[in-house]
């Protein structure tokens, strides 16, 4: 992928259910997942984990927004990594420099 391309950040979430909550394991989770879908930021990376990526704000903002309705539903915690994307890749590799 070009890097003008490339979202300046992505986290990838992973909902850990609670078996004690009131909502079953699966709503809690499809309770994060629905957040982050609504971002317009979410990609499905596997069960239970998904990819928000975009600028840096928007992401930032979403990834708040999935770890609320995750709690919210009874989950006991999200797992979120979060990356920035280097600045020498955008520019043709290590260091910025372009193959000559």
């Amino acid at each position: 992928m070009p890097g003008y391309n490339r979202a300046e950040l992505s986290a990838e979430l992973k909902i850990v259910p609670s078996s004690r909550a009131e909502k079953a394991p699966r709503e809690q989770v499809e309770a994060g997942t629905e957040a982050a879908g609504a971002t317009g930021l979410a990609h499905d990376a596997g069960p239970g984990t998904t990819v928000l990526s975009g600028g840096r704000a928007e992401v930032l903002e979403a990834v708040m927004k999935v770890v609320e309705a995750s709690l919210d539903a009874g989950a006991r915690g999200v797992e979120v990594k979060v990356e920035a994307e280097e600045d020498a890749g955008r520019f043709g590799g290590a260091g910025g420099r372009r193959g000559t």
